[in-house]
């Protein structure tokens, strides 16, 4: 048997070994399950269809307009609780824990060996429980006001934006991701509390977040230890 016959094969039964399911609990929130036999580690991400794009929406029959650079404002913020930074807790209970915005979406993520539902617990306290202050919004525009001066000594980002700079007249992608000092520096708590309520909220609009697993066991089990913690519809 050839080696691409062979690569073939081993494609072939990873393929039938892993199986995607989903379900949508009694909050509205859907849950999907990629199943990983052999696997140690657990994965999870929590997904919101708020990105750097989405620069208005309506909220109680109202439209509310945002500046650049608001979902990855938020995407930091919403990290932040009263009792300190989540990516703290996730250090405690040895998981490895990221987020990230792109134009379309915000995204919260962890892996873990180790304490799955305390990690579950941190993520969706994390994202289910937003916390805002205007000292903390200030303290914060300026941490960021240094990563968007940081990528503005990047050739590649500048050269990226230019691009949809000369390809898009009035679209949100002309805009970085990160906004400008100047667009960050009018966001208020109010505002993020918001968008929190527009996208985040999953008793107000669930069908715009959605939570994925990928791990050992089976959808029942992820289902077991995400429900509990969530409010019901």
């Amino acid at each position: 048997m050839s080696d691409f016959a062979n690569l073939s094969a081993v494609q072939a039964r990873a393929a039938a070994a892993v199986g995607c399911q989903s379900t949508t609990l009694p909050s509205g929130l859907t849950v999907l399950c990629r199943t990983m036999p052999g696997y140690s580690s657990v994965h999870a991400i929590y997904a919101t269809s708020f990105g750097s794009i989405h620069r208005s929406f309506t909220l109680d029959g109202k439209e509310v307009v945002l500046p650049a650079g608001t979902a990855h404002f938020l995407e930091h913020k919403m990290c932040e609780t009263p009792k300190g930074d989540s990516f703290s807790f996730y250090a405690k209970t040895g998981a490895s824990a990221n987020a990230f915005t792109s134009y379309d979406r915000t995204c919260y993520l962890f892996s873990a060996t180790q304490k799955i539902d305390e990690n579950l617990d941190i993520l969706l306290g994390m994202v289910g429980k937003p916390w805002f202050t205007k000292a903390t919004i200030a303290k914060e525009q300026g941490i960021i006001g240094q990563e968007i001066k940081m990528y503005d000594d990047s050739p590649d980002w500048r050269l990226l934006n230019a691009l949809f700079c000369c390809l898009y007249a009035d679209h949100p992608l002309r805009d970085d991701i990160a906004g400008t000092v100047e667009s960050i520096a009018g966001l208020t708590p109010q505002m993020l509390y918001n968008c929190t309520k527009g996208f985040y909220a999953i008793w107000c609009c669930p069908w715009r977040a959605k939570l994925r697993w990928s791990r050992q066991s089976k959808l029942a089990s992820a289902t077991a230890c995400t429900a509990p913690a969530l409010p019901m519809r």
